[in-house]
């Protein structure tokens, strides 16, 4: 793998051209586009997909050591097949991971040229699977990440989304919000979302630590007593604790849309009425 990264990285040099010194002996490189479709797309998928995901910081840079890390941008640039090829692969094949999780979005996303900028509508709509980490819903999400991940579905090829909403600010004077929380604009955004029909796949995670108010929502078998000690438990400020539970919990969000929706339901065309 370490070979194969150190080729790729350097591909720009050794790849076919039609304009390769004839000093150079051909035992020296090999034409990579000669290979079967099949094994191009077997060697670009060990460089381009991380099992980790894609974490949008202000460049994408990862690869299998921490000595050789090989940028995706590198490949995309060799000719315009391999920009083709690759960029489908990194694209379509990783799963592309926002922290929204700070008061306010990171610069790098929001400026020109990042991710949620207008230079970056053609790169973002070609994802197909994206995770949001967000602390709270509010108006970034309902003027910007709401809005572009909508387009990202309408017109991209997003068709995996998994929303995670972190655990409460833990800062002094923080409150628990008030109980019509989602019936609010920002959170019907979020919802419809959520209930869009071209979505295949879609999750909806909440924190083990979490404000009551998402107890109701609970998909079935998340939480399990142990004796007579309760699995949850709240306290005055209305936050909830799971104990003995893994970090995440998924919440029943087509319940959630169900009860608490106001939105109109986006149908498809070719859906029956029932």
């Amino acid at each position: 793998m370490q070979a194969l990264t150190l080729y790729l990285t350097n591909i720009t040099t050794i790849l076919y051209s039609p304009k390769m010194d004839p000093t150079i002996p051909p035992t020296s490189f090999f034409r990579f586009f000669d290979l079967p479709a099949e094994l191009r797309t077997n060697i670009l998928s060990h460089l381009l997909i991380s099992k980790y995901g894609i974490v949008l910081y202000n460049c994408t840079l990862f690869g299998p050591t921490t000595r050789d890390k090989v940028t995706a941008l590198y490949v995309f640039l060799v000719n315009i097949q391999m920009y083709q090829e690759a960029s489908a692969i990194f694209y379509g094949k990783n799963r592309f991971i926002i922290n929204g999780q700070s008061h306010r979005l990171p610069g790098h996303l929001t400026k020109p040229g990042g991710f949620l900028s207008s230079e970056g509508q053609d790169a973002r709509r070609r994802v197909r699977s994206l995770y949001l980490y967000l602390t709270r819903v509010g108006g970034e999400f309902k003027d910007i990440l709401a809005p572009a991940i909508s387009d990202m579905i309408l017109s991209g090829s997003l068709r995996r989304l998994k929303i995670c909403l972190g655990p409460p600010s833990s800062h002094p004077g923080v409150i628990a919000p008030e109980t019509d929380m989602m019936t609010k604009q920002p959170f019907q955004d979020l919802l419809n979302l959520l209930a869009d029909p071209d979505l295949e796949h879609v999750q909806l995670c909440v924190w083990k630590v979490h404000w009551s108010i998402f107890c109701p929502f609970h998909s079935k078998g998340e939480i399990i007593s142990k004796g007579n000690t309760p699995a949850e438990v709240v306290d005055v400020f209305g936050l909830a604790t799971i104990r003995g539970h893994s970090d995440w919990i998924d919440l029943d969000w087509e319940g959630m849309v169900d009860q608490v929706g106001t939105g109109k339901r986006i149908a498809k065309i070719n859906e029956t009425c029932l």
